[in-house]
């Protein structure tokens, strides 16, 4: 070793070489349990952030810019209500119909409830059924169905009735324009009773068309058959349910050869395929009367029974004076 100051020049003889080669770690310094360290990426959660607050303020930003313009669009004068077309009404005017649809008129006409206008409009009892449709900027369009009255039935006072036997309106100064049928054999009853005696006398009506012109009165049975007075001579006619306008259109047809040839009958049962049964007053002598009905098997004839059989007589109009009849007829 050189005696000079400083670092020494050789090695020293006591020291030993020890090979550096094995990269292993010592045991003694090793941990028991290794630990991951997260690498936390401050950058990229930045960036994220930043991201949802620019989406959050762009869906608010829209949500108020939607807004704004859908209150400027309802406070529009323009796509106020003004007008409003009426098709179908024949009854009802458009100032009633206008009526009924209520504060709709001066809405904003995208505003509207139109089932809620629907059901305003069937509270009359003239319409049967109903349609609203809008028309931008300023139109609504009805469409209504009305109930057709076919006869007045006669309960505590007259009231105008569909075919279906609903009660319309009340027969007055404003209906006064009706020349209809009178249907009585209705007072008295309530509920399904006198829903069924008038459902019956609509459907018979309703059957007949405009050959009910020539009715005045119909009394309803409680038998089930239907009694009508006809205009001018007043005979009484005898029908079961409906069809009966084939057998009605022919006694029309014979209605003058019937009156010549059976002076003082009463009624005349038409229940009965053809044929038609004459039923005298009370103390008239039956004539022998014998009147094929047009179009009818050889059989088919105006028959007065001989021997009539006794059975409880039904209900006569009083207000026409005519006797109740005593006497039944002859069925084949």
């Amino acid at each position: 070793m050189s005696a000079r100051r400083g670092l020494p020049t050789e090695p020293f003889p006591d020291l030993i070489d020890l090979p550096l080669g094995n990269n292993e770690e010592s045991p003694f310094f090793r941990p028991r349990h290794r630990t991951q360290v997260r690498k936390v990426r401050r950058a990229t959660l930045s960036s994220h952030a930043v991201l949802v607050f620019q989406l959050t303020g762009a869906v608010l930003a829209l949500g108020a810019f939607a807004w704004a313009g859908y209150a400027r669009v309802m406070a529009s004068d323009r796509l106020k209500v003004l007008k409003v077309e009426v098709r179908g009404g024949h009854f009802l005017s458009e100032g009633e119909v206008r009526e009924l649809l209520g504060p709709a008129v001066g809405e904003n006409i995208l505003g509207l409830d139109i089932e809620a206008l629907k059901a305003r409009l069937r509270v009359s009892p003239w319409v049967a059924e109903a349609t609203v449709s809008r028309t931008l900027p300023d139109t609504l369009k009805v469409a209504i169905r009305e109930r057709v009255p076919v006869a007045l039935a006669e309960i505590d006072r007259l009231y105008l009735m569909d075919a279906e036997g609903g009660l319309i309106d009340i027969f007055g100064p404003r209906t006064a324009a009706f020349d209809l049928p009178i249907v009585r054999g209705l007072q008295g009853l309530h509920g399904e009773a006198r829903r069924d005696r008038a459902e019956r006398a609509g459907a018979l009506l309703e059957d007949l068309g405009d050959l009910g012109a020539e009715i005045s009165e119909v009394y309803v049975l409680g038998t089930g058959a239907v009694k009508v007075i006809l205009r001018g001579a007043g005979e009484t006619l005898l029908l079961g349910p409906p069809p009966c306008r084939p057998r009605f259109l022919a006694f029309l047809g014979l209605r003058r050869e019937l009156a010549e040839k059976a002076p003082g009958t009463e009624s005349f049962d038409l229940r009965f395929r053809g044929r038609i049964y004459a039923r005298p007053a009370a103390g008239a002598t039956p004539p022998p009367v014998v009147s094929p009905l047009p179009a009818s098997p050889p059989k088919a004839a105006l028959e007065v029974p001989a021997a009539p059989e006794a059975v409880a007589p039904l209900p006569g109009p009083a207000s026409r004076g005519l006797p109740r009849v005593s006497d039944s007829f002859r069925r084949n």
